[in-house]
């Protein structure tokens, strides 16, 4: 077991012990400890410690950068491999002292120099996003470290990009690891476009990659196994040794651990759809059309689907969402191919054995019984569900209640609320009559909901922003938040903050009469809001280009208690 026993804080270097004294009541160092650079340079803010101690029970390693002091400790001393030294800032000398102590905690303290380097941040504005810390209020912020998925794009429309734009875009993923300062404490960088991220029980981290894979890395940046798609599409890499899912096309969006081993995750896999649309603006003109539905899959580690739900199955591909025709699945290496759910986030419940899932184009979070596979309910906008679907719909109640629109990664919280990202893209639905809400009048925000099961309804309980303000972000897609454990604060992930101010924009990504939301300058914004009415902001950190060159995006991310501590399972 691995302990941070003194969490990240500012202060200053004074009154660092000296580890220049020794004491032998303890354990005896049989080989001279040692600080080496991970071999693994794609994390290279992380260092090995090395050392014999036999009898060894315990070991502490004592930090200090010249601005905080810290402590990590392990248990026993090194056998195999050596302690990972993680949570450094880069840039910095990191002197160490280290104590070795037996079970009856008779200690010895090793009395050379130990310190370590940590390499600066890279320099290269293809492969940093520059970022701003507008706010870090540590007393009312949740303790942690923040973990994010970065990734690039460019100011152009998905369809008009060249192949070698393409591969910009697809070739580079970043994780990174912030403090509560705002500070780069870890980072990795991919050569493939990162989604949706999440912590494991065991303290790994798994994440979805562009290529349609799932990873599960340990934090020296080791990839430790992987899944692919049996069946996934020409001109899409295969990890050496990824272990096959048999049957499907895809992997998507967001991943999440159930219990221990086994993973839920959305699988998208195209059918024809005779008689199917042609365009989300008039009903009439039909043809039979390739069509990408979600199936629900939880697989478990040897790649074996143990449940599935299909969405083909229980859904009326007759309701289409505002998107359906944009090119997401044509850039992803299924031509002439179109959207009809778009699944990007999933939860288990197991207060019921349920499910929820979000189906971003059909505007909905729906929850479906595990055992039977039937829909329990169906939250969103009322228009366009007919027939016993129709019957499985929520009733809002109360007071200026808002729909989620084109929402994103539902979430239980530890109140039981369900915490929804809205988007809040269009507030309307093909052929339903009403039209888009501009863009300069919409911004995106974190909701949250009470779910009254039995009596079938759904009242909204807080919201991050009730009103627009100068500084809202629009999200067109992306983004998620979580309600945190210690505080009830919510933290907030905004993938793409475009200005509402921005004339002239169209939502429709074939209409050049306008600037699309691609076209317009972007970045990344992460806050911290305290769950209040209205909400404080303790936390803010901006991604933005200043050249608005490169749009960086902040997919999502969570905030965990360090890179020691154990974690719970969603």
């Amino acid at each position: 077991m691995i302990r941070l026993v003194h969490a990240f804080s500012a202060v200053t270097a004074l009154g660092f012990l000296c580890a220049c004294a020794s004491s032998f009541a303890g354990p005896q160092f049989t080989t001279a400890p040692s600080i080496t650079p991970n071999p693994n340079v794609r994390a290279p803010l992380v260092a090995l410690l090395d050392f014999r101690a036999p009898e060894t029970a315990r070991t502490i390693v004592s930090l200090n950068d010249g601005n905080r002091q810290w402590e990590i400790e392990f248990d026993g001393a090194p056998q195999d491999e050596p302690f990972p030294i993680i949570g450094m800032r880069a840039g910095r000398r990191l002197e160490m002292q280290l104590t070795v102590y037996d079970v009856d905690d008779n200690a010895s303290v090793w009395d050379g120099d130990l310190f370590f380097d940590a390499p600066p941040l890279p320099i290269d504005r293809y492969s940093m996003p520059e970022f701003d810390v507008r706010v870090a209020d540590q007393d009312r912020m949740e303790p942690g470290i923040t973990v994010l998925s970065v990734r690039r794009a460019l100011n152009i429309r998905p369809q008009d990009r060249s192949p070698a734009q393409q591969a910009f875009v697809e070739s580079y993923g970043l994780l990174l690891a912030l403090d509560s300062e705002g500070e780069v404490v870890w980072f990795h960088q991919s050569d493939d476009r990162i989604a949706g991220i999440d912590r494991l029980s065991n303290g790994n981290l798994l994440y979805h990659m562009a290529s349609f894979t799932a990873v599960e890395m340990d934090w020296l940046g080791n990839l430790v196994r992987s899944w692919t798609p049996e069946n996934k599409p020409e001109g899409i890499p295969r990890y050496e040794d990824s272990i096959p899912i048999k049957g499907i096309q895809t992997l998507h969006h967001q991943p999440h651990e159930v219990g221990e081993g086994n993973f839920l995750s959305f699988s998208a896999n195209w059918r024809v759809i005779e008689n199917w649309y042609t365009n989300e603006f008039d009903p009439e003109p039909r043809k039979d059309q390739k069509v990408m539905g979600d199936t629900i899959i939880e697989f478990d580690k040897q790649g074996n689907i143990l449940w599935e739900w299909n969405a083909f199955d229980y859904l009326d591909t007759d309701m289409i969402g505002y998107e359906a025709f944009n090119p997401y699945w044509v850039t992803r290496r299924f031509p002439d191919t179109w959207d009809w759910t778009h699944g990007n986030g999933v939860a288990y419940d197991p207060r019921d054995d349920s499910v929820i899932a979000s189906f971003k184009l059909l505007d909905a979070v729906i929850k479906v019984d595990r055992e039977s596979g039937e829909i329990k309910w169906i939250f969103g906008d009322h228009h366009g569900w007919k027939g016993e679907l129709k019957e499985k719909l929520l009733t809002p109640i109360g007071e200026d209640f808002r729909w989620p629109w084109h929402q994103h990664n539902p979430r239980w919280t530890h109140a039981g609320t369900l915490l929804v990202f809205n988007n809040n893209r269009g507030q309307a639905k093909p052929f339903d009559g009403r039209p888009h809400a501009p863009f300069n009048e919409t911004w995106s925000y974190s909701i949250e909901y009470d779910i009254d099961e039995e009596a079938m309804t759904v009242s909204q309980v807080w919201v991050s922003e009730p009103a627009i303000q100068s500084d809202s972000c629009n999200s067109m897609a992306m983004s998620e938040s979580h309600r945190l454990p210690q505080t009830d604060n919510i933290l907030e992930i905004n993938a793409l903050c475009l200005d509402s101010a921005t004339p002239n924009v169209t939502w429709n990504i074939w209409d050049r009469s306008k600037r699309y939301l691609s076209e317009i300058p972007h970045g990344g914004r992460v806050r911290e809001f305290t769950r209040t009415a209205p909400a404080e902001t303790v936390f803010d950190v901006s991604f933005k280009d200043p050249h608005d060159v490169i749009n960086w995006q902040v997919y999502g991310g969570f905030r965990m208690p360090g890179f020691y501590e154990a974690t719970s399972v969603h």
